[in-house]
């Protein structure tokens, strides 16, 4: 069981078509690095909640593992790389990325009118 429940959002009016799914997963190397990342990590969750073509977002932490998982759902590529390019998600990116132990960034179609669920997109996580 997870110390942190998993934090899902959805868009009150998903876009049309399949959109883009993409599933992400990190892991810190050092444990006392993991409530900073969160706090980094809910910033990044705020800032999708906000960004044009986001359309749904969970995330998963999973503190003792040093691991984090986000499944995201967005109207195309373009609205991913908008994100990814924007702060604060830019800037985290770049201050945590040599404290990371691996990384994953993988992204397929969505399902028209479904959205994503941790249990389908990232079974493992």
């Amino acid at each position: 069981m997870p110390l942190i429940p998993d934090l899902p959002w959805t868009a009150a009016r998903p876009g049309p078509g399949p959109g883009v799914l993409v599933v992400t997963r990190l892991r810190l190397r050092r444990l006392r690095d993991v409530p900073a990342f969160l706090r980094a990590a809910l910033a990044i969750r705020r800032q999708a909640q906000a960004s044009p073509g986001a359309r749904s977002l969970i995330l998963r932490a999973r503190p003792l593992a040093r691991t984090f998982t986000t499944v995201s759902w967005w109207d195309d590529e373009a609205a991913v790389a908008r994100f990814a390019r924007s702060e604060p998600h830019r800037g985290v990116m770049q201050h945590w990325h040599g404290r990371l132990v691996d990384f994953s960034n993988v992204t397929r179609p969505g399902t028209e009118g479904v959205a994503p669920t941790l249990a389908a997109a990232a079974p493992s996580a």
